[in-house]
C-alpha cells in the first residue's frame, strides 16, 4: 500500500514565504480549485518529491509551474516577487503503518538529484527524533544501489521489482516511472493512452505488457521475462555457432581443403558434430584428409628407413621425373590461370547480380507506392496506359492506331508479381556466385599448394642432375623434408580443426539444454489464476461502463485482451472508433478497474489511484456523478482515491451528495504567503 498524507510546498521569495499544505485521509478524497490555481502543481510536486519527472517527460526537467521555480505573485495585490529557495515534502504511509516523510529541493544551490528522507509524520505531527538520510535519483543506480531513492521506495511499498529485457538485450529492474502511470494520471498526456501512457525512454521490451503483469501480480512475468531470456540466450548461440562454423571453413580453405558435413546450423546432437571431416582434392577429386594423413606417414617411413642415395644412382631418373614435373606445373599453372578467369568472371556476374538486385528491390518499390497510391484513390497511375486518354480518361483502343498495333501493359499488381519473382531468381543467381567464388578461391589455393610442392621438388631434380655424381641427393633430401613439413603442416590443422569441432560440441550441449529449458516452459502464457483476475478487470469494467453512461457499443460486448491487456470489442483493440468522451469513461474505467481487482486478490496495486481533472472531452455530468459514486465504493476506506477538479463547487458537492469522502476546497491560489511557518 501507498497512502499520501501530505503534500508540503515551499518557496522563499524576495516578498516573504510562500507555500501550501495539503493533508489527505484514506478513501475518496476530492480537490477542487479553480483553473489555473496550482492544482496540478500539487499533483506534481508529489512526482517529483519521488523522483518521477521521468514518468511525465523523457527530458529531465523540473514538472512544476512557474510559482515553485520563477515568480510567485501576491494575490492581493498581483506583486511579484522572485523565488530565491523553494522545496517539496510528501509524507507518504506503507501497508505496515511505517510513515516516510520526503523531502526534494525545486531552487537551491545543492543538486536537485538529491532526495532527503526522514523516517516520521513530520509534516503532520511535526519535527521529532527521527532518523534521516540522504538518497539519490536521477542517475545511474537510483533503482538498485542502496543509497538510490527508487530502491528505497520500492521497498517501502513492498515491491520486488523484477528484471526485464531491454531492447539492446541487457537486463534492467521494471523502474518505478513505468508503474505509476498505470495509477496516477496526470492532465496533459495521461488521459491519452489506454491503460496508461507509459514511458518508453527506458527502452524496456514490451513495457505495457510487463507493467500490467506485474502490478496484477501475473504469474506469467516470470515466465515471459524467462521466455525473453531464452530467446535472447538462444539468438546469441546461432550466432556463435554461425561465427565458430566460419571459422572453421576460413581455417580450411586457407590450407587448401574443404569441410564435409558440418552443420550450417546448431543441433543439440553432437554425433551431427563429431562426423563432419576435412577433406582434400587430389586428381580432381575430394578425399577425406585422413587418408592423406595416413599415406604421407608411411611414405616418410619408408623414406626415413632407406639409406640417402647419391646423385650418380639417381640421375637418370632425375631427368625423366624433371621432364614430367615441368609438364605438370605447366599444366596446372593452365589450369590456375583459367580457374582465376572463371573466378573474375564471376565477381563480375556477382557485381552486376547485385546491381540487378538493387534495380529490381527500386522497381519493386516504387510498383508498391504507386498501388498504395492507386489503393487510396490516385487515378495518375492511368497515365502509364497507352490505351487510355489522359484528359478525358475514355479508352482509345482500336480508335487511332490499327487493331493489335499497341499492347496491353501489364497492372501495377501484375508488375509486383513480375518483379518480386524476378528477385527471387536474381537472389538465386546471387547465392550461387557467391558459393562458386568460394569453390574457386579453394581450387586456386589448393593448387597452389601443389604447384608450390611440385616446383621446390623440381628444384631439388635440377639440383642433381648438376651436382657431383658422389653427392648425396638433394631431391631425396627434399623430398624426405618436403613431406615432414606436409604431414605437420596437416596435422596442426587437423588439431585445430578438432578444437574447433569441442568448441562446437559443447555448443552443441549448451543448445540441448536450452532445448529442454523451452520445452519446460509452460504452453499456456496465462495461469488459471491470472485469467481469473483478468476476468475481475473486464467485469469490473463493464460494470463501470454502465454506471458511466458507456455509448459507443453495448457494454457487455467489451473484453480485455488476455494477450495485450488492452480492452477490446470482438477481438479488435479499441481505437479510434471511440467518442472522445467514452475514451475517457473506459479510461476512468480501466484505472479503476485495476484497484477494483486487488480488493479481493494479491496483487501489486498499491491501492492508490489520482485522477488530475478527470472531466476531459466536456464528459456529461451524469457520467462524472458515477464516476465520484463507483471512486467511493472502489476506495471503501481501504484504499486511496484522490481526484482533483475546476468542475463547478456547486455541481461538484451536488455530485457527492450521500457519498463518503473528503472535499478539499480552495478559493483562490493554492501557492500564497505564510505569515508564520515552523517547519521551513
Amino acid at each position: 500500500m501507498l497512502r499520501i498524507k501530505h503534500i508540503r510546498l515551499r518557496a522563499e521569495t524576495t516578498g516573504g514565504l510562500y507555500g501550501t499544505d495539503v493533508r489527505l485521509n484514506g478513501g475518496l478524497t476530492v480537490l477542487h480549485a479553480p483553473n489555473t490555481s496550482g492544482k496540478s502543481t500539487i499533483l506534481h510536486a508529489f512526482l517529483y518529491a519521488l523522483g518521477l519527472e521521468q514518468m511525465l517527460s523523457p527530458r529531465r526537467e523540473i514538472p512544476l509551474s512557474y510559482a515553485m521555480r520563477e515568480y510567485v505573485e501576491n494575490p492581493a495585490n498581483g506583486v511579484e516577487h522572485k523565488i530565491l529557495e523553494s522545496y517539496v515534502a510528501v509524507e507518504i504511509e506503507n501497508a505496515s503503518g511505517q510513515t516516510m516523510t520526503v523531502r526534494r529541493n525545486v531552487i537551491a544551490e545543492g543538486d536537485r538529484r538529491l532526495i532527503s528522507v526522514i523516517g516520521g509524520p513530520e509534516l503532520t505531527e511535526g519535527p521529532g527524533d527521527y532518523a534521516r538520510r540522504d538518497y539519490f535519483v536521477m542517475d545511474a543506480g537510483g533503482a538498485q544501489r542502496e543509497a538510490g531513492f527508487h530502491r528505497l521506495l520500492a521497498e517501502f511499498m513492498s515491491w520486488s521489482l523484477p528484471t526485464v529485457k531491454r531492447f539492446d538485450g541487457g537486463d534492467c529492474p521494471l523502474y518505478v516511472e513505468t508503474l505509476f502511470p498505470l495509477f496516477f494520471v496526470e492532465q496533459k498526456v495521461g488521459w491519452t493512452a489506454i491503460p496508461a501512457a507509459i514511458p518508453t525512454q527506458f527502452r524496456i521490451r514490451e513495457v505495457h505488457r510487463r507493467t500490467v503483469e506485474f502490478l496484477m501480480a501475473f504469474d506469467t512475468h516470470d515466465t515471459e521475462r524467462r521466455r525473453q531470456d531464452l530467446e535472447l540466450r538462444m539468438g546469441a548461440a546461432k550466432a556463435y555457432w554461425s561465427k565458430s562454423v566460419d571459422a572453421i571453413v576460413a581455417l580450411a580453405t586457407a590450407s587448401g581443403f574443404r569441410a564435409a558435413r558440418l552443420p550450417m546450423a546448431p543441433t543439440a546432437l553432437e554425433s551431427d558434430v563429431e562426423n563432419a571431416y576435412l577433406e582434400y582434392q587430389q586428381n580432381g577429386e575430394w578425399r577425406r584428409l585422413q587418408t592423406r594423413i595416413a599415406d604421407l606417414a608411411e611414405l616418410l617411413e619408408t623414406l626415413k628407413n632407406e639409406s640417402i642415395p647419391e646423385v650418380e644412382g639417381v640421375v637418370e631418373g632425375a631427368a625423366a621425373e624433371a621432364d614430367v614435373l615441368s609438364a605438370e606445373i605447366m599444366s596446372l599453372n593452365t589450369e590456375r590461370s583459367a580457374i582465376f578467369r572463371d573466378r573474375q568472371a564471376e565477381l563480375v556476374q556477382q557485381a552486376s547480380t547485385a546491381q540487378r538486385i538493387a534495380q529490381l528491390e527500386e522497381d519493386l518499390q516504387k510498383n508498391k507506392d504507386a498501388l498504395k497510391l492507386q489503393n487510396f484513390g490516385s487515378t495518375l497511375s492511368r497515365e502509364l496506359s497507352p490505351n487510355h486518354c489522359p484528359t478525358c480518361e475514355q479508352a482509345i483502343d482500336q480508335s487511332l492506331l490499327p487493331p493489335g498495333t499497341l499492347e496491353s501493359v501489364m497492372s501495377i499488381e501484375d508488375n509486383i508479381e513480375y518483379l518480386s519473382a524476378q528477385r527471387k531468381v536474381f537472389k538465386r543467381l546471387a547465392d550461387r556466385s557467391a558459393a562458386m567464388i568460394r569453390e574457386l578461391d579453394l581450387e586456386l589455393v589448393s593448387t597452389g599448394e601443389d604447384v608450390r610442392g611440385k616446383s621446390a621438388r623440381l628444384r631439388a631434380l635440377k639440383s642433381d642432375l648438376i651436382a657431383p655424381s658422389h653427392a648425396a641427393s638433394a631431391a631425396f633430401i627434399e623430398e624426405r623434408l618436403r613431406l615432414e613439413q606436409e604431414l605437420v603442416r596437416i596435422r596442426d590443422t587437423m588439431g585445430r580443426f578438432e578444437q574447433q569441432l569441442d568448441s562446437l560440441n559443447e555448443q552443441a550441449r549448451t543448445w540441448r539444454d536450452m532445448l529442454a529449458e523451452r520445452a519446460d516452459l509452460p504452453k499456456a502464457r496465462l495461469t488459471d489464476e491470472d485469467i481469473g483476475k483478468l476476468s475481475k478487470l473486464e467485469a469490473s469494467i463493464r460494470s463501470q461502463l454502465v454506471r458511466y453512461g458507456f455509448g459507443t457499443f453495448p457494454a457487455k460486448d467489451l473484453t480485455v485482451s488476455h494477450d495485450s491487456y488492452r480492452p477490446e470489442k470482438e477481438g479488435f483493440e479499441i481505437g479510434f472508433e471511440l467518442s472522445a468522451s467514452d475514451s475517457v469513461r473506459l479510461k476512468w474505467a480501466y484505472q479503476l478497474g485495476l484497484l477494483d481487482v486487488s480488493q479481493g486478490s494479491e496483487t501489486n496495486h498499491p491501492g492508490l489511484v489520482v485522477f488530475d481533472e478527470p472531466r476531459q472531452q466536456e464528459a456529461a455530468e451524469a457520467s462524472v456523478a458515477g464516476l465520484l459514486a463507483e471512486a467511493s465504493r472502489i476506495a471503501g476506506g481501504r484504499s486511496q482515491i484522490l481526484i482533483a477538479t475546476s468542475e463547478d463547487l456547486s455541481k461538484v458537492k451536488g455530485f457527492l451528495e450521500g457519498i463518503e469522502c473528503q472535499l478539499l476546497v480552495f478559493d483562490g491560489k493554492m501557492i500564497a504567503p505564510i505569515s508564520d511557518d515552523t517547519s521551513s
